[in-house]
């Protein structure tokens, strides 16, 4: 496991629990619950990412009871949480795991306050607040993240007739941690980024089709069709020519 960047000093004036906050990963994965978030699990039963791969497994919300992960984000106020979904928050009152949110209460043990105000001063930008995970990015960008592997944030599907909120915002972050040169790696399953839409070669190499440049390769595959079709058409006419040939012979021999 690569040596952790040195923590920052975070302000603490009321005594909350901010330790968590001073873990500096630089490898994670961000594991959201989309169409897309078996390929984490499936990553990791065969171990195609090595036997460490991450300096930290960050999930959200309900995730946190079907993956192994070191944080969860959950950015609704879990006092809304206990007058709109009794169950989860009472899981979220017994988690052993630190809960990044919105507002730290002492009856809510691990409970963490997301640093606002610092990561919008970081970014420039408020867009990080569209959703939970454009929240996790903008905050793996502020504590220097280095590498990003993320799952089940596809936010539209294939048939492209829906699209959750968010996903504009969390791919307008992972516009600029690309001018960071932070490396992030989508799985092909996702929808995010098109990633579902890569061609990957034989080395292993991912390739794009090219729009508006595909409508060449189109119309040469439609031509080649059409010349195969002509050629068999052909190819059958001569056949059946021989047919008719070799039917008159052999009337002519047999009177």
């Amino acid at each position: 496991m690569p040596a952790k960047k040195k923590s920052q000093d975070i302000s603490n004036p009321e005594g909350l629990n901010v330790q968590p906050l001073l873990d500096r990963p630089e490898k994670i994965a961000i594991v959201a619950m989309g169409l897309s978030s078996p390929s984490f699990v499936g990553d990791m039963m065969m171990s195609k990412l090595g036997p460490d791969p991450f300096d930290e497994v960050w999930t959200l919300n309900r995730g946190m009871k079907g993956f192994i992960h070191d944080k969860v984000f959950c950015m609704d106020d879990l006092k809304w949480l206990e007058k709109k979904r009794t169950d989860y928050a009472g899981w979220l009152r017994n988690h052993n795991k630190p809960i990044i949110t919105s507002f730290a209460y002492s009856d809510y043990p691990m409970s963490v306050p997301y640093p606002l105000h610092q990561v919008g001063d970081f970014l420039q930008d408020d867009i990080f607040t569209a959703n939970s995970v454009a929240y996790m990015v903008a905050y793996a960008m502020y504590i220097g993240v280095q590498d990003m592997v993320i799952y089940g944030a596809d936010f539209c599907y294939p048939n492209g007739n829906f699209a959750e909120k968010g996903g504009q915002a969390v791919a307008y972050l992972l516009g600029r941690c690309k001018e960071r040169g932070i490396r992030f790696r989508l799985p092909p399953t996702s929808t995010m980024l098109y990633a579902n839409e890569v061609n990957v070669g034989q080395e292993g190499l991912g390739k794009r089709t090219f729009y508006g440049y595909h409508r060449r390769d189109e119309l040469l595959a439609e031509e080649a069709k059409e010349k195969a079709y002509k050629d068999t058409r052909k190819d059958t006419m001569k056949a059946m020519q021989k047919m008719a040939a070799e039917w008159d012979t052999r009337s002519d021999i047999n009177g």
